[in-house]
């Protein structure tokens, strides 16, 4: 569980924590390299938990398993980052309050962040003029 909290997680919080650990690393990671990378960010939990949770994931299709050694490693698939996405866009809604959304959340990026994101916009309307 995160610490300083209540002891609770929302729905779908750890599966979300573990796939930003796997996003954040430079290559596939084990349960055990996942379990420390949690730790760092706050998370205190069982080898097991975290274990099971990239299981599940898998089981999704979220992420992709490897042998390891005895264990396996693993990395996030495109279908994770789709339903990330796919998840933002519910939470952002269609209703009037959408612009002010989207607002605060362009205000809260970081400089690095938001020439990402003028990057990508800027892919996406080039596609676009082509006709891809």
């Amino acid at each position: 569980m995160r610490r300083g909290g209540t002891g609770r997680r929302e729905a779908g919080g750890l599966e979300t924590a573990v796939l930003g650990v796997l996003w954040a690393a430079t290559g596939p990671l084990t349960p055990s390299q996942t379990q420390e990378a949690l730790a760092g960010a706050g998370y205190d939990l069982a080898y097991t938990s975290v274990a099971t949770t990239l299981v599940r994931l898998h089981g999704k299709g979220l992420v992709e398993r490897a042998a390891a050694g005895r264990a396996h490693s693993y990395t996030p698939t495109a279908a994770a980052a789709k339903q990330v996405a796919d998840r933002m866009r519910g939470l952002l809604g269609d209703g009037r309050g959408r612009v002010e959304v989207l607002s605060h959340f362009v205000a809260g990026l970081s400089a690095d962040e938001e020439a990402t994101l003028l990057a990508l916009l800027a892919a996406t309307e080039s596609s676009e003029d082509s006709g891809s």
